[in-house]
């Protein structure tokens, strides 16, 4: 005989024979189980697990108690009761934990454009892939991506994307018009085009243009403290000119894609040949570590092949790697004794590590090599065709770099030496007349003439791809600081003289002539809202009677009343760097607006009028 008995949390067995003691024991081990589970990756007890065991519990307790679940501190569960019913319980945990576990799978793509643009696709598409990142596979010789997430997300995800691949088709669309390329590179174009992908749930991508390639469109120039000179340039690396040039290459040296494979493919095979040459020989390039190969038919005594970090790959050491990386460019530069120096935006392409941590950490290491004296690399060019890389970069620059040079120019490529000589290209201004009877003619016209109660002599189209230029990423700018409602991108006037147009349409708005008309709200370039203002006041006639007023594209942003003392838009709170954008007369219905940045303004229409 057996007798039992519960003290608190322990059972406590008596018997004369101790036989009868171990069968006991055996059968209360047999029939009764108590499992602890720890989950990993979460604080506390997931919620979906939490209703699969609940709902499970209340299931196989409905006649009697035969199972519970406890949850403990810090993502713990214990399961305890009968053993078949505590098994069937501790079968959803254990699914629940193998699902979590983080997995890789491979997807082939149907065309090598897809990898980097992959995620951009699916969102067109209002596909799902929540819990899985997507890195492209720079080593694979066929378009592949990695699927990186939980095992369930990872088989999810894959098991739907692999039919929407095969239905993705790509189709090259040629439009031979005159002008049809400036204008899909311009403002109005890339908005259209947007639009057209948006509604149709597909990606539009303009093929490069050779011949607007070859210009390279200064933004911004830093003077270091000890002679070292960064410029910002959009452009394309493979048509500058440098003692060096960097490439954003891999482990393998296998340039098959994003700045790698342009470069490679602009050098010529010798570049690939040498590359194949020092892997065999010396193994593969670690990250952060550069190599050396002749730079080919490039503008450059060398190719400096850089191996910067993956994302999802560096254990969260993306940006110190990538410091590494470029410091150790500029240092093998330097004991090469060059001048100048060429880099991308290192491992912000199909190697997916954040544009802005991409661009902090290069310019990062570029202030730590300028703040030593007696360095013989004395240029550092930093270049991008992508607008949204080389805002990132000038930003970077203008938050940890000293001496900015605002002075915006276009470059023609061929003109600065590899030695790191400069030489401008004279700007080029085209002025188109408007024909009456045209839509763009009318429109102008009846904007103009709506307060405005005058003759209309000519209608003129300004046309200069440097101030636009200038203008786009000024847009961009404001863009991502206040967002599309705070854009607020408007046609205004603004009237002059005769002798001034000259100046306006090759050089911009120019604030520097402040104080020469109005200065009542601010020290800046004064625009109207409605054309009467401008022409009355502000439009004085030529010796022919003709007076001018330009119709300006203008980034209005957000606005706040103006004082004769300003010389610049106040803050909008406690942070000092974030200011408005413009200054009014009046803040409920302002009838002009000032703006500060000569880029804010674009001078889009000349209209002659008597």
């Amino acid at each position: 005989m057996v007798e039992a008995e519960i003290r608190d949390t322990t059972l406590h067995f008596f018997s004369f024979s101790d036989d009868k003691l171990d069968e006991s024991m055996k059968m209360i081990q047999e029939n009764f189980k108590d499992v602890t589970y720890d989950i990993p990756n979460y604080p506390v007890l997931p919620p979906e697990l939490c209703e699969a065991l609940k709902s499970k519990e209340n299931e196989i307790n409905q006649m009697q108690w035969r199972a519970i679940v406890g949850v403990g501190a810090g993502g713990t569960v214990c399961l305890s009761g009968h053993s078949v019913e505590v098994d069937e319980l501790s079968e959803i945990v254990s699914q629940f934990i193998l699902d979590q576990v983080s997995v890789e799978g491979k997807v082939i793509l149907p065309f090598p454009e897809l990898c980097p643009l992959l995620t951009e696709f699916l969102q067109r598409q209002r596909f799902d892939y929540s819990g899985v990142t997507f890195t492209p596979v720079t080593s694979s010789s066929s378009p592949t991506v990695l699927l990186v997430g939980a095992s369930i997300k990872v088989t999810e995800v894959r098991n739907r994307l692999g039919p929407l691949l095969q239905s993705v088709v790509q189709n090259k669309v040629t439009i031979d018009l005159p002008g049809a390329a400036r204008y899909f590179s311009g403002h109005s174009g890339r908005d259209m085009l947007i639009k057209v992908a948006e509604s149709q749930k597909c990606l539009i991508q303009l093929e490069d243009q050779p011949h607007l390639s070859r210009q390279m469109t200064r933004l911004a120039k830093y003077n270091l403290q000890h002679g070292v000179q960064v410029i910002v340039y959009q452009g394309d690396i493979t048509k500058q000119n440098a003692d060096a040039i960097v490439n954003a290459a891999n482990e393998d040296l296998n340039h098959i894609g994003g700045v790698a494979a342009a470069l490679s493919k602009a050098g010529g095979p010798q570049v690939q040949k040498e590359s194949k040459a020092l892997v065999k020989g010396n193994g593969k390039v670690a990250v952060g570590d550069v190599v050396v190969t002749t730079g080919g038919d490039l503008k450059c005594k060398s190719l400096l092949h850089a191996v910067g970090p993956e994302s999802g790959k560096a254990s969260g050491r993306e940006r110190s790697l990538l410091e590494k990386t470029v410091s150790n460019a500029l240092k093998l530069a330097e004991l090469m004794e060059f001048k100048s120096i060429a880099l991308p935006c290192i491992s912000s392409g199909i190697y997916g590590v954040p544009i802005k941590v991409c661009a902090e950490a290069i310019v990062t290491a570029i202030k730590v090599f300028g703040s030593q004296d007696g360095r013989s690399l004395s240029k550092i060019i930093l270049i991008d065709k992508r607008e949204e890389v080389v805002r990132a970069m000038q930003e970077a620059c203008d938050r940890l770099l000293p001496g900015k040079d605002l002075g915006f120019r276009t470059d023609v490529a061929d003109q600065e030496g590899a030695s790191g000589a400069t030489a401008g290209a004279p700007v080029q201004v085209e002025i188109v007349e408007l024909q009456p009877n045209s839509n763009e003619y009318q429109n102008v016209a009846s904007g103009f003439l709506r307060t405005a109660k005058y003759n209309i002599h000519k209608i003129e189209r300004v046309q200069n791809q440097y101030l636009w230029n200038a203008y786009s990423v000024c847009r961009q700018r404001i863009l991502a600081k206040n967002g599309q409602a705070e854009l607020c991108e408007k046609s205004l006037y603004h009237g002059t003289s005769a002798e001034s147009c000259n100046c306006i349409e090759r050089d911009r708005f120019d604030r520097s002539y402040a104080g020469a008309h109005a200065t009542a709200y601010g020290k800046g370039v004064y625009f109207a809202v409605n054309a009467e203002y401008s022409a009355k006041s502000f439009s004085p006639p030529d010796q022919t009677g003709m007076k001018r007023l330009y119709v300006a594209r203008v980034l209005t942003g957000r606005h706040t009343l103006g004082k004769s003392s300003m010389k610049a838009p106040p803050p909008r709170g406690a942070d000092p760097t974030d200011c408005f954008d413009s200054l009014v007369d009046n803040n409920q219905q302002p009838t002009m607006f000032i703006v500060f940045h000569d880029d804010q303004a674009y001078p889009e229409y000349l209209i002659t009028f008597s």
